[in-house]
C-alpha cells in the first residue's frame, strides 16, 4: 500500500509524478478568481460549484465549456485568447495560493531519491509561476503541461509524456492526483495512482 505519510511505501516505483492544482498547491480560489473576470467581458458569470465541477479539466476545455454552455460560439483563436488573458489574471492573484503539505512534504521527502515530475494540465507559464511562489521549483526533474500535449486530462498523453521525458516506463511510475479526470488520464496511462483526497493508492 502506497501512502503520503511513508515515503518508503514508493520505493517499489521508478518515478513519481504530481498534479499541481488541487494537488501540490491549492490554486482553486486563484483561478477561480482569475477565470471570473476573463469570463466577465462576455456577460457569463460562473459560480463556484459550477467551477469546481470542471477540478482536474485543463484551462482551454474549462473556458470552452463555460462558454458552450451560455451558448458563445467559440473558435481555437478565441479559446487561445482567453486562456492566455486567464493565465495572466491568475499570476495576480498568487497570493492566494497555498501548499497541500501532505504532498508537498512527500516531494520534499523524496527529492533526490526517485526521480519527480510535474504533470498537470495548466499551462507552463501558470504552474512554474506556482512552483516557484511555493518554493517547489528545485525539487522537479521534469515540468511537463498542457502546452506539450495534444489532449488534455483525462486523455493520458501528459502523464505518457512525463513518463518519457524522464526515461521510465508507465507501469513504473505512480500518479499522485485530486480530481476524478486526472485519475482517470493516470490509469489510461496504465500508471498506478493515488487520490490524495482519500489519501489511498491503486495499481
Amino acid at each position: 500500500m502506497v501512502a503520503l505519510e511513508d515515503p518508503e511505501s514508493f520505493t517499489g516505483f521508478e518515478a513519481v509524478l504530481f498534479d499541481c492544482d488541487g494537488t501540490l498547491a491549492d490554486t482553486h480560489p486563484a483561478h477561480y478568481l482569475a477565470l471570473a473576470a476573463t469570463l466577465a467581458p462576455f456577460g457569463l458569470e460562473i459560480g463556484r460549484e459550477w467551477y469546481e465541477g470542471y477540478t482536474g479539466t485543463s484551462t482551454p476545455e474549462t473556458i470552452k465549456a463555460a462558454l458552450d454552455g451560455q451558448g458563445v460560439r467559440s473558435d481555437g483563436e478565441l479559446i487561445g485568447r482567453l486562456v492566455a488573458e486567464c493565465g495572466e489574471r491568475y499570476l495576480d492573484h498568487l497570493a492566494a495560493v497555498t501548499e497541500i503539505t501532505p504532498v508537498t512534504a512527500l516531494a520534499r521527502q523524496l527529492t533526490g531519491r526517485l526521480p519527480l515530475a510535474v504533470a498537470s494540465g495548466g499551462t507552463r507559464r501558470t504552474v512554474e509561476a506556482t512552483l516557484r511562489h511555493l518554493g517547489l521549483d528545485g525539487l522537479f526533474t521534469r515540468v511537463v503541461t498542457r502546452d506539450e500535449v495534444e489532449r488534455g486530462k483525462p486523455a493520458p498523453d501528459v502523464f505518457l509524456l512525463a513518463a518519457r521525458q524522464l526515461g521510465v516506463e508507465p507501469a513504473a511510475c505512480v500518479v499522485l492526483e485530486d480530481a476524478d479526470s486526472g485519475l482517470l488520464a493516470a490509469r489510461r496511462a496504465g500508471m498506478a495512482v493515488v487520490d490524495v483526497r482519500g489519501r489511498s493508492a491503486a495499481r
